[in-house]
């Protein structure tokens, strides 16, 4: 995959979307492609591609303000459901064409339709969450349920690279001047962006799908906190969650 990253493509239609969060979203990506890469160099774009996604659910998640990650008595990889979450993702609306400019997927429309992927992806909303809600138990732990081919299956944790990544996410929120109900727009960014940059190594139709699956799925799915994971890491004895 090339590694060439950013700045490229018109701007969706929200002013959300400034320099400072750009900027913001290009060295986040670089944290998530640090992630990922392998130690002959190269990146598996669907690691990539699934690191960024779970950043920008949990950011939906943490934007939506339904729990406090480090107090939250909701145990790690559980169930998180609310119309408040989808207001971050689609402003809770089932029309992909009205969705807000500064929902998750307001900005990954605006950045990538017409020029990287087309809005038939996003079609229809409705398919995103009911896999979500018809997935609850069925799926390993810190997963998602997915949909693309065995071949495409990620081989990252969701849960567990969001846990890895937070402070990254902390850092690219402050650096971005964004408030808290808007720390998913400077993840979808930088997803988007990061969907922009593998469009020539794989099947665009595949990556935005993935992408929108572990999305959907991370933002409804309580996150691994710190607290929890130092008890997971106490008694197995080792540094992360299997």
């Amino acid at each position: 995959m090339a590694q060439r990253f950013f700045g490229r493509g018109a701007a969706s239609g929200t002013s959300a979307i400034t320099p400072a969060v750009r900027n913001s979203a290009a060295q986040l990506a670089q944290v998530a492609l640090a992630r990922v890469q392998e130690k002959s160099g190269g990146v598996r774009v669907e690691d990539f591609v699934t690191v960024l996604a779970a950043l920008t659910g949990e950011a939906a998640l943490v934007a939506a303000g339904v729990l406090e990650i480090e107090t939250s008595a909701i145990p790690p990889g559980a169930p998180v459901f609310g119309p408040a979450i989808n207001a971050i993702l689609t402003g809770d609306q089932p029309d992909v064409t009205k969705v807000p400019a500064d929902s998750v997927v307001g900005v990954l429309v605006g950045e990538l339709v017409p020029g990287t992927a087309s809005l038939d992806l996003f079609l229809p909303l409705d398919v995103f969450y009911g896999n979500v809600a018809a997935s609850v138990g069925k799926n390993p732990w810190g997963n998602v349920a997915i949909s693309v081919a065995v071949a495409n299956k990620p081989r990252v944790v969701p849960l567990q690279v969001a846990f890895e990544l937070r402070a990254a996410v902390d850092a690219a929120q402050a650096g971005s001047g964004l408030p808290r109900n808007l720390r998913h727009v400077v993840c979808a960014v930088a997803l988007a962006d990061g969907l922009k940059d593998v469009k020539s190594a794989c099947d665009i139709d595949m990556a935005v799908t993935l992408a929108m699956e572990v999305v959907f799925g991370m933002s409804k799915m309580a996150p691994m906190s710190k607290a929890a994971f130092e008890q997971v890491r106490n008694q197995r004895g080792d540094s992360a969650p299997a």
